[in-house]
């Protein structure tokens, strides 16, 4: 049995992981994917203290060293379900179960849908939730981002080095980006901001044509001609296997309180799915070491 199992390899993860294994406790990460979680899919990043300007990947990289340098075990897997039982908690897998005493749960946020007619047919064919995943595919081509936050912004910079033209569909008025971000994505000759803009259907044939947009100043709708979509409208957390164990709010999700454990003893928290306001890398890592530090003094 682990001391400890951190389910999620970002970087709330990775940092809970580094502490609770330098504690000398028995320590295991699972992660589903490439260790890195978001950082992965981001091309720059400006505002992480020691790094003024790095490549999320290399980030990811830089962080995934301490764990192999530390021997921590990384299980593969994807997470189904955590259940409680005497002993601790069984840590249920797509590929096999992990008994441990105590859980940190980090796994995050998943990008969210718009849920509208086109989308999942031209999924892969045409519409993407990762620019630096698939951006290389739409070289010298028409492409539209959607979204009025930073990742919508940040992805819009980096594809506007690779493609012919960026759209920027923004629902309303305002921006959610960081003003430096705004300032450099107007500053961009081959960007087009259309705000007050929704987002309402997406058509082609075999692949995506256009984007049907409903203009709200001129209250007509309108079509727009691109090669690719990149959409970037938010997150929902990626916690739906705890569901059973009456830890989340109604938005999905982890509660947890000042140790940040959750209502169940021996569950923990930290990273972007942990109710809260500010959800960036630095908070995350914060999270990560706090929720460790919070474990390791209940063993005391």
């Amino acid at each position: 049995m682990y001391d400890a199992l951190v389910i999620g390899g970002g970087p709330a993860g990775m940092t809970a992981a580094i502490y609770l294994k330098r504690a000398n406790l028995n320590v295991a990460l699972i992660e589903k994917g490439a260790p890195g979680g978001k950082m992965t899919e981001t091309y720059l990043i400006e505002n992480y203290p020691g790094f003024p300007l790095i490549n999320g990947a290399d980030l990811a990289l830089a962080m995934y060293q301490q764990i192999v340098n530390l021997n921590i075990p990384h299980l593969y897997g994807e997470v189904k379900a955590v259940e409680k039982n005497k002993d601790g908690f069984i840590v249920k897998t797509d590929y096999e179960e992990h008994p441990a005493a105590k859980v940190i749960v980090a796994t995050g946020t998943v990008s969210r849908k718009l849920h509208i007619p086109g989308e999942n047919e031209y999924l892969g064919k045409g519409i993407s939730f990762c620019a630096v995943c698939d951006g290389s595919l739409y070289k010298d081509k028409v492409v539209a981002v959607i979204g009025g936050g930073n990742s919508a912004f940040e992805e819009s910079i980096y594809l506007s080095r690779l493609v012919k033209h960026v759209h920027i569909i923004v629902r309303s008025s305002r921006y959610r980006a960081e003003e430096a971000l705004i300032k450099k994505v107007e500053a961009l000759p081959n960007v087009t901001i259309h705000k007050e803009n929704e987002t309402i259907a997406f058509l082609g044939n075999s692949s995506l044509e256009k984007v049907k947009l409903f203009d709200k100043t001129k209250n007509v709708e309108w079509e727009l001609p691109v090669d690719g979509v990149f959409i970037y409208i938010g997150f929902d957390p990626a916690t739906q296997f705890l569901k059973p164990l009456g830890v989340l709010d109604q938005d999905g999700y982890i509660v947890v309180d000042e140790n940040f454990e959750s209502q169940v003893k021996g569950l923990y928290g930290a990273g972007d799915c942990l109710t809260k306001k500010t959800r960036q890398i630095a908070t995350a890592t914060g999270d990560g070491a706090s929720a460790a530090s919070a474990l390791i003094r209940s063993y005391r």
